[in-house]
C-alpha cells in the first residue's frame, strides 16, 4: 500500500542566508526485505481468494504470498546463472522439470547482473547441429539464403533439413536460456542494479509466485523462424519472452524493468524486408493463466510487449486470464499493452509515453471474448499520432474506458476508435472491478508524475533493515564435553559474529551437508550469536561451517572440527552375589563412568536371559540388576551388553560356579 505525504515548508527571508553547512538532509528510508513481503489484500486480481481453473485444472486461490513462508534452509542469494537455476530447481544441477514442479516455498535474491548467455554464443549452438542432407554444420545464414521468398523457395513456410536443423539448434539454446519457475517462489532483485540478461523466465504450471525489483532484459532468440504467411508481407517470429506466465495462478509482477538490453528493436537488421525479430514478448500471460497483478513496471523500447491469452482457439481459457495492470509505464513500444483474449482485465493509472512514433501500432487490443475495464490512464502521444490508434479490435466486442487523457486532455478513447472503425466496440464490460477488490484511483492528472517516480526496477529501497551489505564472518565454537566431561555426541555449535553486518539467516553444514538453519534478528553493528544443538552423533570427527546470509550476500566461517569419542555407552563391570553357590543369585552391571545406555541385555552362555529399557542420566553411575534362580550345578558365563543410539558396549565375561 502506498502512502502519500505532503510536506509544506515555510522559510523566513533570513533563513535563506544561512550557510549550506546548516542544512540537514533527511536520512534515506530503511531498506525493506522484499523477499518477505506479500501482496496486500485488494491489490488486483492476484489478491483474489476463490476458485480458478488454469487449463481446466480446478484449484482454489488464497492470495499471493510467494516464498514468504520459506524455511531458513530455502533462502538463496545468487549472482550467477547456475546458482539461480539450482535455487529454482531445489538442488544443484536440477532439471527444468525439477524447477517447474518444485512447490517448496523459496526466496531467491538476485544480486548484480546474471547473464544466461551472450548472443555471441549463437554460432556455437548452431555448430552442434548437422544438416541432414549436406552433412555440414547448421548456419543461420544458410537458412536465410535458402528460404528467401524472392528465390526458388518462394512464399512457402520453411520445411525440410534446414528447418529441422534450425529447430534442433533452437532446442540447444533453450536448454541454456529457458528457465522455469515453480510454485511458492519469491524472485527478487536486491538494490538498484539486479539484472537477469539473456534469459527467458517462464512461470509454468505454478501458483503463488512473486517477481520484483529486477531488470529482465534481452530474451534473445538466435534462431527465429521465418513465416511468409504471417500478414501479407511475412514476419520473423521469436520463441522467447523476457517473462512468460503459463498455466499459472496468483502471480504478482511488480517494480521490474523489461527491455531488450543491448539489442533494442531499433538495432535489428532487416531481412526479407522485415525486422529480423529476435525477441517475442516482454511479459506474456497465456495458456489459461489467471489471477495476475502487474504493477509499477517499466516496459521499454520493444515491439510486442504484453499478450494476455495465446490463441483464439483455446476455448478452455474462458473464465481465465483475469489480470490487473496498474501504475505501469510503457515507453516507445510497438503494440500489445496489452492485447487480451477471453480475460476480465483491469487497466488503471498506467502511463504510455511516445518520444517518437517509431514502431507504434496500438496499445489496447480487444481480443475474442475479452472484457477490458480501463480507468484513469494517461497517454503522451508523439506528434501526428491519432488517439484513435490507441485501441484496436481483434475480434472483441466491448471495452469500457473512463478518465483517459491524451497529452493532458480528457479523451473518450472508445469513441475515438469507433469514429473510424468498420466494426465498433461497445463501451461496456461484463464485470465491475470494485465487486472483486477494493482499489483507489489516482487523479489522472497526477498519473504521469506518480508513475515516472515509482515505476521500474531500482526504485524500491530493497535489501534488509538490519544491514547494508553482506554479513561479516562468524567465528565458531563448541561445548563438546563441557556438560559431562564426555565427548558423547551431544553438544552445541555456536556461531558468533563479533562485529560487522548482521545476517537474517544462519545455516550449519556438517561435513558439507546442511543440518540446521535458523532465521535471525539483526542489530548491526552489535554482536550476533546463533546456537545449533547437535545430538546423536556416533564416534568420529565432524567438521562444521556456518554460512551467514542476508539479501546482499553470504559469508562462510572457518571450519570447526569436533571429535566424538564417547558416544556409545561406557564399559560396564559385571558382579554377582553368588557367595553360597546355591544357584540363586543376582548379576549386577555397573557403569561407573561414561555415557549411559538406554538398553540392557544379559547373556548366559551366549543366550539372552534378560532385557531392560534404561533411562540415561549421563554422567551419573548406571546400575542394572538381573535375578537368577534355580540353576543346577555347573559353571556359567555371563556377559552384559549396554546400548544406545550410537552403539553397544559389552562387559568382560563373568563366570559363576553353582555347586548345588
Amino acid at each position: 500500500m502506498r502512502a502519500r505525504r505532503t510536506l509544506v515548508v515555510t522559510l523566513a527571508a533570513g533563513a535563506l542566508l544561512l550557510p549550506p553547512t546548516t542544512a540537514h538532509t533527511a536520512p534515506p528510508p530503511p531498506a525493506v526485505d522484499l523477499g518477505r513481503e506479500v501482496l496486500a489484500p485488494g491489490d488486483g486480481w492476484a489478491s483474489y481468494e476463490g476458485p480458478t481453473v488454469p487449463d481446466g485444472k480446478p484449484t482454489v486461490a488464497t492470495g499471493t504470498t510467494g516464498g514468504a513462508d520459506a524455511s531458513p534452509a530455502e533462502v538463496y542469494v545468487v549472482d550467477t546463472w547456475q546458482e539461480l537455476r539450482d535455487a529454482l530447481a531445489g538442488r544443484p544441477g536440477g532439471s527444468q522439470t525439477d524447477a517447474r514442479r518444485n512447490v517448496v516455498p523459496r526466496i531467491v535474491y538476485v544480486t548484480g547482473t546474471i547473464t544466461a548467455f551472450d548472443p555471441a554464443a549463437c554460432d556455437a549452438f548452431a555448430a552442434q547441429v548437422t544438416v541432414s542432407d549436406s552433412g555440414q554444420p547448421f548456419r543461420m545464414a544458410d537458412y536465410v539464403a535458402h528460404f528467401d521468398p524472392a528465390g526458388p523457395w518462394g512464399r512457402v513456410k520453411p520445411s525440410g533439413p534446414l528447418e529441422d536443423a534450425r529447430i534442433a539448434a533452437a532446442a540447444i539454446q533453450a536448454a541454456q536460456t529457458l528457465q522455469h519457475v515453480g510454485s511458492n517462489v519469491t524472485l527478487v532483485g536486491v538494490g538498484d542494479d539486479a539484472k537477469i540478461v539473456g534469459a527467458s523466465v517462464r512461470i509454468r504450471d505454478a501458483h503463488n509466485v512473486i517477481v520484483r525489483n529486477l531488470t529482465i532484459a534481452d530474451a534473445y532468440d538466435c534462431f527465429p523462424v521465418w513465416d511468409p504467411t504471417d500478414t501479407a508481407v511475412g514476419n520473423w517470429n521469436s520463441a522467447y519472452d523476457n517473462v512468460s506466465v503459463w498455466t499459472s495462478t496468483s502471480v504478482w509482477v511488480d517494480h521490474n524493468t523489461f527491455d531488450d538490453g543491448d539489442h533494442p528493436h531499433s538495432a535489428l537488421p532487416t531481412v526479407f524486408g522485415r525486422p529480423f525479430e529476435v525477441h517475442d514478448g516482454l511479459l506474456d500471460i497465456t495458456h489459461g493463466s489467471d489471477l495476475v497483478t502487474v504493477s509499477w513496471n517499466r516496459l521499454d523500447d520493444h515491439d510486442k510487449t504484453e499478450l494476455i491469452g495465446s490463441s483464439d482457439s483455446r476455448l478452455q481459457d474462458r473464465g481465465q486470464h483475469r489480470v490487473t495492470l496498474h501504475h505501469n509505464h510503457w515507453i516507445d513500444i510497438g503494440q500489445r499493452a496489452p492485447r487480451v483474449r477471453f480475460g476480465d482485465v483491469h487497466l488503471y493509472d498506467n502511463l504510455y509515453t511516445q518520444t517518437t512514433e517509431g514502431l507504434f501500432q496500438y496499445y489496447w487490443g480487444a481480443g475474442i471474448e475479452s472484457s477490458i475495464v480501463a480507468e484513469n490512464n494517461a497517454f503522451e502521444l508523439a506528434p501526428g499520432v491519432d488517439a484513435a490508434r490507441i485501441i484496436t479490435r481483434w475480434g472483441g466486442t466491448q471495452l469500457l474506458e473512463t478518465g483517459s487523457t491524451v497529452n493532458g486532455q480528457v479523451t473518450d478513447l472508445v469513441a475515438a476508435f469507433n469514429a473510424t472503425a468498420p466494426v465498433p466496440l461497445a463501451p461496456t464490460a461484463r464485470w465491475t472491478p470494485a465487486d472483486v477488490y477494493a482499489y483507489t484511483l489516482d487523479p489522472v492528472r497526477d498519473v504521469p508524475a506518480i508513475v515516472r517516480a515509482g515505476a521500474g526496477a531500482g526504485v524500491l529501497v530493497s535489501g534488509t533493515p538490519v544491514a547494508t551489505a553482506k554479513p561479516g564472518v562468524a567465528v565458531l565454537s563448541d561445548d563438546n564435553g563441557w556438560d559431562t566431561g564426555l565427548q558423547d555426541g551431544s553438544y552445541t555449535v555456536t556461531a558468533t559474529l563479533w562485529w560487522g553486518q548482521n545476517a537474517t539467516v544462519a545455516r550449519l553444514y556438517e561435513n558439507g551437508v546442511l543440518v540446521g538453519a535458523q532465521w535471525l534478528t539483526g542489530t548491526t553493528p552489535h554482536r550476533q550469536t546463533v546456537a545449533f544443538p547437535v545430538t546423536g552423533r556416533v564416534d568420529g570427527s565432524y567438521t562444521y561451517v556456518v554460512e551467514l546470509l542476508n539479501p546482499y550476500g553470504t559469508s562462510t566461517s572457518r571450519p570447526r572440527t569436533v571429535v566424538v569419542t564417547d558416544a556409545a555407552p561406557g564399559r560396564p563391570v559385571l558382579s554377582d552375589d553368588n557367595r553360597d553357590g546355591d544357584g540363586s543369585f543376582a548379576i549386577t552391571s555397573t557403569l561407573w563412568w561414561g555415557t549411559n545406555a538406554t538398553h540392557y541385555a544379559l547373556y548366559r552362555d551366549g543366550v539372552p536371559v534378560d532385557e531392560q529399557e534404561l533411562t540415561a542420566a549421563t554422567p551419573q553411575r548406571q546400575t542394572v540388576r538381573t535375578a537368577v534362580t534355580g540353576l543346577p550345578p555347573g559353571s556359567y558365563t555371563f556377559v552384559a551388553v549396554l546400548s544406545n543410539d550410537a552403539g553397544s558396549t559389552s562387559t568382560a565375561q563373568r563366570v559363576v560356579t553353582v555347586r548345588g
